[in-house]
């Protein structure tokens, strides 16, 4: 939710409800009104942002961190780090080593999908036609 501005590095990985916003949006009386001002959000390259975990406005997380699910952050994220809880405290320091990203799996897109349709061919291997017609006409005694 961006009244001003969210920037969102390459490679970043987001957990279902993960919320990021940079404002406060309205008043506690009249919720009709603004309030506070709009203070941007930067996410930057490879951050993994948990499930249902919460960005606060004028927050920047560094490069490689994690932020653990259900988290509220309200301050800096250095790079290479985990925070989580409410308020998102320290946790432990990343290796700085090399990090293999989101960006590295799809960098090859005919790799990708040579390996997923291998992938296919494997979990599907034992299906035939007459198994097919056997799940529907005997849908109950086959398990």
């Amino acid at each position: 939710m961006a009244a001003d501005k969210i920037s969102i590095g390459d490679s970043c990985m987001f957990g279902h409800g993960a919320c990021i916003t940079d404002a406060d949006w309205h008043g506690i009386y009249d919720r009709t009104k603004v309030v506070g001002d709009p203070k941007p959000v930067v996410l930057e390259e490879n951050v993994w942002v948990g499930e249902d975990a919460m960005i606060c406005k004028g927050v920047r997380i560094g490069a490689n961190s994690i932020i653990g699910a259900r988290s509220v952050v309200t301050k800096d994220v250095p790079n290479n780090t985990i925070y989580a809880g409410n308020p998102a405290t320290f946790i432990r320091n990343l290796d700085e080593g090399e990090f293999i990203t989101r960006k590295d799996f799809f960098k090859d897109p005919i790799k990708l999908a040579h390996d997923f349709d291998l992938l296919d061919q494997y979990s599907l291997g034992n299906n035939s036609l007459w198994g097919w017609i056997k799940s529907i006409v005997w849908r109950d005694k086959i398990h």
